[in-house]
């Protein structure tokens, strides 16, 4: 199988809507050193659309392939064939720190950097504070920095080590809304939240999705499913299901029992 496409030198792109398709997309990774044998592919032929401002849940058992999927969509990796692309173009034709512009992540183990919370949420340059306080409300997480020891100054360690999990969790939320991305993507963003901050991340993509950016999510939780338009389910690579939430969902579900053959016939209860 050929190997992932280098990323050619292109001029800067338009700001996209936040259009986003994938088409057949085909990954796999490079043999193993010393070996020449193929790789088996990590994702089969994946394809999908989605407008601007429309949600997407990426489901599926564990090793489908699902956060693979999420570096194709962000495009720190480049498909073997087939495309993903935003705004119709391949992701791996937008330059990395044009890119970062329009898009927001947050991997299943965020990583913070030593340094103080405002910076963290700024990606680590400079910014207005006003950009940073925005991205802390909408991900829900204002009123928590607030209450450390000095506030958005706060020192956080190396990693992050002086915060809890569910703390670096919103961070990290808020740091990849920072700047009002037109694609947000997150892969397990409530792992380690509880009941109330998974409410204020569900309020929190719903506002994402108004100002009209398109998100794309992986999560085992159903309340979070629940909370998008379509989902995609993965199995071994390859695309099971894909279509409206409740479309979706109600295939999912297990068909009805059917009455007991001790049931009367005719019974009408």
């Amino acid at each position: 199988m050929a190997q992932p496409r280098l990323r050619p030198e292109t001029a800067p792109l338009p700001a996209p809507s936040g259009r986003l398709t994938a088409e057949r997309a085909v990954f796999a990774f490079p043999p193993a050193p010393g070996t020449t044998s193929p790789s088996p592919p990590v994702l089969k032929g994946v394809s999908f659309a989605l407008a601007p401002g429309e949600s997407l849940a990426v489901i599926g058992p564990s090793a489908a392939g699902k956060s693979t999927l999420l570096r194709l969509i962000t495009g720190t990796l480049a498909p073997n064939s087939g495309a993903v692309r935003l705004d119709g173009a391949e992701m791996h034709l937008w330059q990395r720190d044009d890119l970062g512009r329009y898009l927001g992540y947050m991997p299943q183990d965020v990583e913070l950097f030593d340094g103080t919370v405002m910076r963290n949420i700024a990606r680590m340059a400079e910014a207005d504070p006003d950009s940073v306080y925005d991205a802390a409300r909408l991900a829900g997480c204002h009123e928590m920095i607030l209450r450390l020891p000095q506030g958005y100054e706060t020192q956080i360690g190396e990693g992050g080590q002086h915060l809890s999990g569910g703390q670096r969790q919103m961070i990290g939320l808020a740091r990849a809304l920072f700047g009002e991305p037109r694609l947000v993507v997150l892969d397990e963003p409530n792992s380690n939240l509880d009941g109330e901050a998974e409410a204020r991340l569900i309020a929190c993509l719903a506002e994402v999705k108004r100002r009209g950016a398109t998100v794309v999510v992986v999560s085992h939780r159903p309340s979070l499913v629940k909370a998008v338009d379509k989902v995609l389910v993965l199995k071994e690579g390859a695309v099971e299901m894909f279509g409206p939430r409740a479309e979706v969902l109600q295939r999912l579900m297990p068909a009805p029992r059917l009455a007991s053959a001790g049931t009367p016939r005719g019974d009408a209860s």
